[in-house]
């Protein structure tokens, strides 16, 4: 096993910068990311930084950017998404996903037999040609098989797909930046990154909805996300946090049988 290693922290002053590496890989504590991604989620008007300050301009003015349903849309689901991946990068993970190239956003049809997702998202070290080892996280769009299958209504299927590309970020902040030895690699101990996920995915979530800021209501599938987490490593989650996130225990309960 790994040597455990001194936890880094960043100033404000670097993360207001947008530099694309300005996150060590696999040196962070897992809630004083999804803390930086929260405080961050917060700012308005004069408060954001140079990369949010940038990506707003661009959703306001950028026809790529609107998800109307409309038999004109002259873009394709998948220029959509590529572009909605570098603008939620810019503005909730300070640039260091897209921007560093360890996150890769890819589109795979899905052929017949497969289970019909929306995508999927996974870790894996790549092997450089100079013999350098990075940690890379991909996520994996799904293309339906059949284009008869595909949701008809333009905004309601970007919407779905939109809400799966955030939970993929959201997994590749964490997966990509987050300590990954000892015990800051378990989902429930201490405040690990189960806990980090959550945190997160309710800022951004909050920050979405904002009628005087984005005003895009995208859903993170918060409950359904901790539900596969908890089936994955089981664990008991004080009742605070879950009243944070807006769950109770016996809400829980109830669909961990379904």
């Amino acid at each position: 096993m790994s040597r455990h290693k001194r936890h880094k922290a960043v100033r404000d002053s670097y993360l207001r910068r947008g530099l694309a590496e300005v996150f060590t890989p696999g040196r962070h504590y897992p809630t004083y990311l999804s803390e930086k991604v929260t405080q961050f989620s917060k700012y308005r008007g004069e408060d954001l930084c140079r990369l949010q300050k940038e990506a707003i301009q661009r959703l306001h003015h950028d026809p790529v950017f609107d998800l109307r349903d409309s038999d004109r849309a002259e873009f394709s689901d998948s220029v959509v998404l590529t572009a909605y991946f570098q603008f939620f990068d810019e503005l909730f993970f300070f640039g260091s996903l897209a921007g560093s190239e360890r996150c890769l956003l890819r589109f795979k049809a899905q052929r017949g037999h497969e289970r019909q997702t929306r995508g999927m998202f996974f870790k894996y070290v790549q092997e450089r040609a100079d013999g350098s080892r990075v940690q890379m996280f991909d996520i994996v769009m799904h293309k339906p098989y059949n284009y008869r299958l595909r949701e008809p209504n333009r905004y309601v299927r970007l919407k779905s797909a939109l809400c799966c590309l955030l939970q993929g970020m959201c997994h590749a902040f964490l997966g990509l930046w987050q300590c990954r030895t000892g015990t800051c690699q378990q989902t429930w101990g201490g405040r690990g990154a189960g806990y980090a996920w959550q945190d997160m995915a309710l800022a951004i979530e909050e920050a979405l909805a904002d009628r005087h800021f984005l005003n895009l209501r995208i859903s993170l599938e918060r409950r359904d996300m901790l539900i596969q987490m908890l089936k994955a490593n089981p664990g008991r989650i004080k009742e605070a946090y879950l009243r944070d996130w807006g769950f109770d225990h016996r809400d829980l309960a109830r669909y961990m049988k379904k």
